[in-house]
């Protein structure tokens, strides 16, 4: 296949990314790159300066700011379309909320089937048959505890929350992260305990780590950036055969099976 997909025939995916996020982008067409497939990332982006509960940081994430986005993204045809964020994760709202942003996304875009990164970790997790998770993030404490919350309240076992030290700020500052700032926080999450580890954020750009990290430590990593892609190919219906998704570790690889 060429290196330009189709772009008479190509599936494509919408995603809706924060204003202030750096990594999505470039890690999901890279993804999509190595597969070799006919599939193009469509993005387009909301404004998002700030990560936090307070009322300015709340008021990004009204669901009008998400249908709209998804509107525009139906102007280039896609077959699916997602919030690439974890929003829904820190807000203090349970999935019910996340499923009500989803449908009133797919309302908005004429019955396109819509997700969210949210969304996507749960069914990832389900997917996989796993219960037993622990948490690896660039966030406060605050929002850590609430990423823990909202785990917690949908009956996983979280058996370690772990954030850096020092939370980058602004949010464009978390994608700055080095490997080796990453990876720490990562192996200390690696709790005997957990049968996955959850990196949640979409800006913290960790996605290339799952691999060489999951056979280092004999666990799972469901990761922000890699579970949204992996949600939006199997909407559209890719299942996988016949590539080799080994470099994107378990949760893609179970694309193939």
């Amino acid at each position: 296949m060429s290196l330009i997909p189709d772009l008479r025939t190509a599936k494509k995916i919408g995603f809706i990314v924060p204003s202030s996020n750096v990594a999505v982008e470039a890690i999901t067409t890279a993804i999509l790159a190595s597969l070799n497939v006919n599939i193009i990332p469509i993005f387009t982006r909301i404004r998002v300066l700030t990560v936090g509960t307070d009322a300015t940081s709340r008021s990004q994430f009204s669901p009008d700011v998400f249908t709209s986005a998804a509107q525009l993204l139906t102007d280039a045809e896609c077959s699916a379309i997602l919030w690439n964020g974890t929003s829904g994760m820190f807000m203090g709202h349970d999935l019910e909320a996340d499923r009500a942003l989803a449908k009133a996304m797919s309302d908005a875009a004429g019955g396109i089937p819509c997700s969210t990164t949210t969304l996507a970790t749960v069914a990832a997790l389900e997917h996989l048959s796993i219960r037993d998770v622990s948490i690896a993030v660039p966030y406060t404490p605050e929002l850590t505890e609430k990423v823990n919350q909202f785990f917690s309240g949908e009956e996983f076992k979280v058996h370690a929350a772990v954030r850096m030290d020092k939370t980058p700020a602004p949010n464009r500052e978390i994608a700055k992260c080095t490997e080796d700032e990453m990876e720490t926080v990562i192996r200390k999450a690696a709790v005997p305990e957990a049968k996955a580890i959850l990196v949640t954020c979409t800006n913290w750009p960790a996605t290339g780590l799952v691999q060489r990290l999951e056979d280092d430590l004999d666990l799972t990593i469901v990761d922000s950036i890699g579970v949204t892609l992996w949600e939006g190919l199997r909407m559209i219906g890719y299942n996988g055969k016949g590539e080799d998704l080994r470099q994107w570790g378990r949760l893609f690889t179970s694309l193939a099976q």
